[in-house]
């Protein structure tokens, strides 16, 4: 079964609610009503019986109960109450008082019915429903005292059971009448609350919509061109993350053309040297020593492919690694200890410095990577004789301070702002094929994971190359 889409869920979701509430709305008006009409009919009834119990009086001899009422007055009131009917009984003994209308559908109660009532209060009523050829009928039953003996007479007050029955016609009637304004009225609402849905689902799933149609025109390479409304909801919210996403993914793209230009870029000239000196020993038969010339051309060439193809992997790693979640306390004097003992030449020519706790926030590892760099390059481009110094200072409570310092050549002031560049070598050919170009650039990268700049100084007595970092506190 194929699902909706988020428009007709809205849509739904809304006009469901909306039928919901109608519908409980409606029931309770409609209670509503019939309870405040009922009890009106109930209402009306009790004043007519007492009404009926006022209008009875002693008779002239001050013996029995007698009704009084004009007769123009009697037919104004039954014409006032069509198809009620009324009758007044002395009680317990039944003796008929007062009928008018039509016979009352429920009988006559028992002599014992309401024996416990309370009279004090000079009336006890009593209501029932009865189902009739005409339809249903309220009846109301009431006990009551007659009015108060004449002042002369010591006879005791006579007890009367008045009855009013009165049909449930109108009242249905007007039951009716309601239940079907209501049913119209939720109609209308209903239609109303359709178009709502719809112009609500428009509006929440438009900006949406044309999110999805902005998001499906972007391409490998191009800048992701997402509409924001600046209303900062969540559908902005979601334009960013979109467009964050985006930019990762052309990050990452990019990446890997760089990496496959990188690899093709710098062993292009390997293989081909390793291809040139395989086609040369084979032409014709050759010596030992010259078969062992041309296999230490191709060991050589190779060592320096896989120097290049680790630095390659390395620069790609520190490409996909742009988050500090993972940094932790290092101290920057130790790594620097431990790679300076770690190169062969180091405790010749490598003077050391460090200051005590050289606090960092950082990844160990990669700082490993950054200082061996330095140190490898500055040894590389110092003559022989001359020492590479290392320090690791805290020139304030701010921050640490990294310095690798060559007495090579120096750099040129044209070459300075690209010696962080892949592949790019300043120096003169003789050291060139000692690296691939790729050290420094590795230190860049290092340093640019870790939120910091390596600079660099560099006159004619040699290059001093430093990255400064934050103190533990403020990295953190």
């Amino acid at each position: 079964m194929k699902s909706l889409t988020l428009r007709s869920q809205v849509v739904v979701w809304f006009v469901g609610l909306t039928v919901v509430i109608l519908a409980v709305a409606a029931r309770a008006m409609y209670l509503e009503t019939r309870d405040h009409l009922s009890a009106a009919l109930d209402q009306g009834m009790a004043a007519t019986a007492t009404t009926l119990v006022a209008l009875s009086d002693w008779d002239e001899h001050a013996e029995a109960v007698e009704f009084e009422l004009d007769e123009d007055l009697a037919a104004r009131m039954a014409a006032s109450r069509p198809g009620s009917s009324e009758e007044i009984l002395t009680w317990p003994e039944r003796a008929p008082v007062h009928t008018r209308g039509p016979e009352l559908l429920a009988p006559l109660p028992e002599p014992d019915w309401a024996a416990d009532a309370d009279l004090r209060a000079r009336e006890w009523v009593e209501y029932t429903t009865a189902e009739g050829p005409q339809g249903k009928v309220r009846i109301c039953s009431m006990l009551a005292y007659t009015p108060p003996d004449p002042e002369e007479l010591d006879a005791h007050e006579f007890t009367l059971l008045v009855r009013v029955q009165e049909s449930l016609a109108p009242l249905e009637a007007e039951l009716a009448a309601v239940l079907r304004f209501t049913l119209g009225f939720g109609l209308v609402a209903l239609a109303a609350a359709i178009l709502l849905g719809f112009a609500l689902a428009r509006r929440v799933t438009g900006p949406l919509q044309a999110l999805g149609e902005a998001a499906a025109q972007v391409r490998a390479g191009q800048p992701a061109r997402l509409p924001r409304r600046g209303v900062e909801d969540e559908v902005d919210r979601l334009r960013d993350h979109l467009e964050d996403a985006f930019h990762r993914l052309d990050e990452a793209l990019r990446r890997q053309a760089r990496f496959t230009s990188d690899a093709a870029h710098e062993l292009r000239n390997p293989i081909a040297v390793i291809q040139n000196a395989a086609e040369v020993a084979l032409r014709r038969e050759r010596t030992v020593e010259d078969y062992r010339h041309f296999f230490a051309d191709v060991l050589a060439t190779a060592t320096r492919m896989g120097r290049v193809v680790d630095a390659l992997l390395l620069l790609a790693r520190l490409d996909a690694v742009r988050t500090a979640s993972r940094f932790e306390r290092v101290d920057l004097g130790e790594v620097a200890r431990d790679s300076a003992s770690a190169i062969a030449e180091g405790k010749e020519r490598i003077q050391l410095e460090v200051a005590e706790d050289a606090i960092v926030q950082g990844d160990d590892g990669l700082l490993r990577v950054l200082v061996d760099n330095l140190i490898s390059n500055a040894l590389r481009y110092s003559p022989g004789d001359q020492p590479v110094r290392l320090t690791v200072t805290r020139p304030d409570a701010e921050g640490v301070v990294l310095e690798v310092s060559d007495h090579g050549p120096g750099i040129p002031a044209s070459a300075r702002a690209r010696i962080f560049d892949r592949f790019y070598r300043a120096h003169d050919p003789a050291h060139q094929q000692d690296g691939a170009g790729l050290g420094l650039a590795i230190v860049s990268e290092v340093a640019s994971v870790h939120a910091v700049q390596a600079q660099v100084d560099s006159t004619d007595a040699g290059t001093t190359i430093r990255v400064r970092f934050p103190s533990r506190s403020r990295a953190a």
